[in-house]
């Protein structure tokens, strides 16, 4: 299956079946999260004035003009605290109703206590990250004598870290689309700002890429290139 997902550049008028995507996009929410905070957002477009504006943001490519769908994926760093607030009240929901996994019971206490104390620590950065010099230089001094995470920290670091954990949801949903025997293109081509004043998205948000999806047309795949293992594998 890995080894079919490739990159279409035409895709047939044929829909994905509702019950298809919607299978698609359970399997994109089960990517690993990093600290489980889950701030992706998938948008699938399906209003038809909205779908013409993504085109042409698009830069009119022929991928997203003729894919069956549109889903532009977001990265949303400024969710991390719903993501801890949703998470800390599932494992307190969990420790009250008693969990009957003996392995999450042992680890219960601890999951409580970094999404209560760890997480804020991390991302908690104040108005417009107006704490972070201060954060970094203290977790810059505490690293001197022990190994230790030092970021996300600031608005960039933050914005990168949400962009890697979107990939993987991402890279999911292509996958899930080759199982059910569609296609996929994930488009980096298009002007960022405008789709994010398209569809009303925060500063904070990055726009990670827009995937079309559909099922593959005529003359849609060039060679795959890639060079030989030992250009991108080093045994250290």
């Amino acid at each position: 299956m890995v080894e079919a997902r490739r990159s279409a550049r035409s895709f047939l008028p044929e829909p994905i079946p509702e019950s298809v995507l919607t299978a698609c996009f359970d399997v994109a929410i089960r990517a690993p999260s990093s600290h489980n905070l889950e701030i992706w957002r998938f948008l699938d477009v399906r209003n038809a004035e909205t779908r013409a504006a993504l085109n042409h943001l698009c830069l009119d490519q022929p991928q997203a003009q003729q894919a069956a769908n549109l889903i532009v994926a977001v990265a949303r760093p400024d969710l991390w605290r719903l993501g801890a607030e949703r998470m800390l009240a599932r494992l307190r929901a969990d420790a009250r109703e008693g969990a009957a996994d003996a392995d999450y019971r042992v680890w219960l206490p601890r999951l409580k206590k970094k999404y209560e104390l760890m997480v804020p620590l991390l991302f908690a950065d104040g108005p417009l990250h107006v704490l972070a010099p201060a954060k970094a230089a203290l977790l810059w001094a505490i690293g001197q004598f022990r190994p230790m995470m030092r970021g996300p920290i600031g608005r960039s670091e933050q914005q990168m870290w949400a962009v890697k954990t979107t990939a993987l949801a991402c890279e999911n949903f292509m996958l899930a689309l080759v199982a059910a025997g569609y296609d996929s293109c994930p488009l980096e081509g298009f002007d960022e700002p405008k789709v994010k004043r398209l569809f009303a998205l925060p500063s904070e948000a990055r726009v990670v890429m827009v995937i079309a999806a559909g099922r593959r047309g005529p003359h849609a795949l060039i060679p795959q290139i890639r060079h030989e293992r030992g250009f991108y594998v080093e045994r250290v």
